[in-house]
């Protein structure tokens, strides 16, 4: 049992807190590997549990080494091929994160997308428009209605000052697709036909018993149409890099063959 904080101090004749055979563990060992900003009851708990854990792997190591046979213990070719394998990896990515170009183009974004927008279906329905949130006892709300619904140009600029004296919520997404749903769970009433309901009305208005809900949608695509490369923008991008990356690891390891070559590094027998 773990005794109070003393575990945790390094005395002038360091007893061990546990031993499994001939291995001991040492208030100092713990000391090591207990989390920093933790409480002394914390500590002791952990402590617990760590020195638990602890001599299972002991008893688990001793029993795996008494039931193995020495080639079945001889780890040494995997440990081998795992250090060739991270060497060469840690050098890829160092020279991917020196020397890779990662600007990717807008004209390079559009590109892609056109050749491949079959590929970016949406699966979700999404809108552009504006989302309004205002007290019932807001006034001229029919005037906020009609810059709302209209969602002309030129009422914009009313509609937003209004909103910045009176509203609870304003959001403009004209310029942005957003996820229909995220709209739809801000309602009092719940839509149960979206797709339905897209393709039949551009405004929503709905109130409960403090608030008025005013909702235009001057575009909308549904799930299984092709997604807005708005959308996919980010998407893209990681595929272009990912392509990118791949071919200078090609590269790469295509120059140091040829160099190996020019310097007569290596020989392959034949028989």
């Amino acid at each position: 049992m773990v005794q109070g904080c003393s575990l945790f101090v390094k005395n002038e004749r360091e007893e061990p807190v546990a031993r499994v055979f001939e291995h001991h563990l040492y208030p100092s060992d713990l000391a090591k590997v207990i989390p920093p900003g933790k409480n002394s009851q914390d500590s002791i708990l952990w402590a617990a549990r760590y020195i638990e854990t602890w001599v299972k792997d002991q008893l688990m190591k001793r029993r795996a080494e008494e039931s193995l046979t020495d080639e079945q213990m001889d780890f040494e070719a995997q440990i081998q091929e795992y250090h060739r394998s991270l060497l060469i990896y840690t050098y890829r990515q160092n020279l991917v994160q020196q020397k890779m170009d990662t600007v990717v183009s807008e004209g390079e974004i559009n590109s892609y997308y056109e050749e491949n927008s079959k590929n970016f279906v949406l699966t979700q329905n999404v809108i552009k428009g504006t989302f309004i949130k205002v007290p019932l006892s807001a006034p001229n709300q029919e005037q906020l209605r009609r810059w709302s619904w209209n969602n002309r140009e030129q009422d914009l600029d009313q509609m937003e000052k209004y909103c910045i004296s009176y509203a609870e919520k304003y959001n403009d997404f004209n310029d942005t697709w957003v996820d229909f749903a995220s709209i739809r769970e801000q309602l009092p009433r719940r839509i149960s036909n979206p797709v339905g309901y897209l393709n039949s009305y551009r405004n929503i208005e709905h109130s409960d018993s403090l608030f008025r809900y005013l909702v235009h949608i001057s575009d909308h695509l549904t799930e299984g149409e092709i997604a807005p490369v708005e959308l996919v923008r980010e998407d893209i991008i990681n595929i272009t890099l990912n392509k990118r990356k791949i071919e200078f690891i090609k590269d790469l390891e295509h120059r140091v063959y040829t160099d190996g070559v020019s310097r007569n590094q290596f020989e392959i027998y034949r028989k």
